[in-house]
């Protein structure tokens, strides 16, 4: 419950309050063409049709191309965040338990999904309260989270980040954040006040230097710095056009399956029931057998079918669209549901992955920069300062290609053999493609198989051992 304080005084400033202003007008900008982006990567787009081939009345058939979703998990998928590791093999100054407690290795893939998604994606980092992890760090969607990006200084100079919203969606409690403080603010009466909630301060003067806030940003360029969803304009309109194709292939198998037929030489009384009522159409289609009496002249009526069309042109085109969509988003046309008979080889699917293989790549280089700008802040926020050797400190990601653990194994023998890599090094763990628990339980195994040593009890030395050899007392002690 907030606790009773004057508001009078609490106010935001005229910057602060333009400051937020800017940044909610960004979010619901924005927000259209998110949740549209989102509506693809579910299947949930709604589809224009040109209304000349399908008929009104059946064009609420529910048909889902998955296709987007497809192309963002094929690449999300390969980029695996495993922490922070140093280059030098020295200190990582905490970051490992940072990087546990905080869960990143699950949260890390959903701000890199999200950022696949709509094109960017954001970290924000806080000091810990009560049962929480210090410093807190949570990923967070761009539908409640923009900033301000500065080019010269490669970061955000200001966030807003909407934490409650009304009934109505408005935003009601929010955080503004800048690089000396936060504020967070309850939108009331018109007028943004600063709260005192539940003895937690609404002014957070950190004095860090830096916003706590880290964007994750996919495909960014010199005109663009906040990149580009992976569902793009082509993605978008090579699903449309198969979702069209498939509706039109549903509908065409409705008269495949009772095809039409025709009578030449029948009256109507040939349609009727025993009681003289016309038979419906659906009774004529599925009637499993045709009984027409002969014509006045003794003459049998002729009784035919129409050839439906074959569903086979629309298997084509879709084919056809998925060969596009492939192209776009650089992955295999075997990912998008069109295998061939004959498998292919390892040489042959490495060559088909070799676009998304590089894609992840370059991804992971500008995400490890976002993360390495989150081990900046998370050690700022704890110790108050940059240690010194943190310019050793990088990010570490497993291999985004896709090796057997036989070629990986192959790979990894041949390069200790060639004392390239020693045997008990990380980067060899890495090389194998072994899990940080499997590497911790390897380390623990080898300290229990290591030889206890030990230490034999002094044993007092012997007098010509210790130099007190038997001397002759009469003899010239200078001879």
């Amino acid at each position: 419950m907030a606790v009773a304080i004057d508001l009078s005084t609490l106010r935001l400033t005229d910057d602060e309050a333009d400051l937020i202003a800017e940044h909610l007008h960004t979010l619901a900008r924005l927000r259209m063409g998110n949740l549209m982006r989102a509506a693809y990567y579910d299947g949930r787009q709604r589809v224009r049709h040109l209304g000349i081939a399908i008929p009104p009345a059946l064009r609420n058939i529910e048909v889902v191309v998955g296709w987007p979703g497809t192309a963002v998990d094929a690449l999300e998928e390969r980029l695996d965040f495993q922490g922070w590791t140093s280059t030098s093999g020295g200190d990582l100054f905490g970051l490992d338990e940072i990087f546990e407690d905080n869960g990143l290795a699950i949260d890390g893939a959903l701000g890199h999904l999200d950022a696949l998604i709509y094109g960017a994606s954001f970290v924000i980092l806080g000091a810990a309260y009560d049962d929480e992890p210090s410093p807190l760090i949570t990923v967070e969607s761009p539908l409640r989270v923009t900033g301000e990006w500065s080019g010269r200084l490669r970061r955000l100079t200001s966030a807003v980040s909407i934490d409650e919203v009304t009934d109505a969606g408005d935003p009601q409690t929010i955080t503004l954040y800048r690089p000396d403080y936060n504020v967070t603010a309850t939108y009331r009466s018109g007028v943004w006040h600063v709260e005192d909630t539940e003895g937690r301060p609404g002014r957070d003067p950190h004095r860090l230097g830096r916003v706590q806030v880290v964007p994750l940003v996919n495909r960014p360029r010199a005109s663009r710095p906040w990149g580009r969803s992976e569902i793009t304009r082509a993605v978008r309109s090579t699903t449309d056009q198969a979702v069209r194709t498939l509706l039109g292939m549903e509908v065409n198998r409705e008269f495949y399956s009772a095809p039409q037929r025709y009578a030449l030489g029948a009256d109507e009384s040939s349609f009727a029931d025993a009681d003289g009522n016309l038979r419906t159409g659906w009774e004529l289609v599925m009637g499993r057998m045709l009984a027409l009496p002969r014509d006045e002249d003794g003459e049998l009526p002729q009784v035919g079918e129409f050839n439906a069309a074959s569903p086979a042109p629309y298997l084509e085109q879709v084919r056809g669209l998925a060969q596009l969509l492939a192209a776009e988003a650089a992955i295999p046309a075997t990912y998008l549901g069109f295998i061939s008979d004959n498998p292919a080889s390892a040489d042959a699917i490495r060559a088909a992955e070799a676009r998304l293989i590089k894609r992840a790549e370059r991804r992971q280089v500008t995400f490890g920069r976002a993360w390495r700008e989150v081990a900046r802040l998370a050690l700022l926020i704890r110790e108050g300062h940059v240690p010194d050797g943190f310019n050793e400190v990088g990010v570490k990601w497993r291999d985004a290609a896709t090796p057997t653990r036989a070629a990986a194994a192959d790979e990894a023998v041949k390069l200790v053999a060639a004392d390239i890599l020693p045997a008990d090094s990380e980067v060899t763990y890495d090389r194998l493609g072994l899990t940080p628990l499997e590497k911790r339980v390897l380390a623990a195994d080898k300290r229990r198989a290591r030889p206890a040593v030990t230490v034999a009890a002094p044993v007092a030395p012997t007098p010509a051992q210790a130099g007190l050899e038997d001397t002759d007392d009469d003899a010239d002690p200078a001879a």
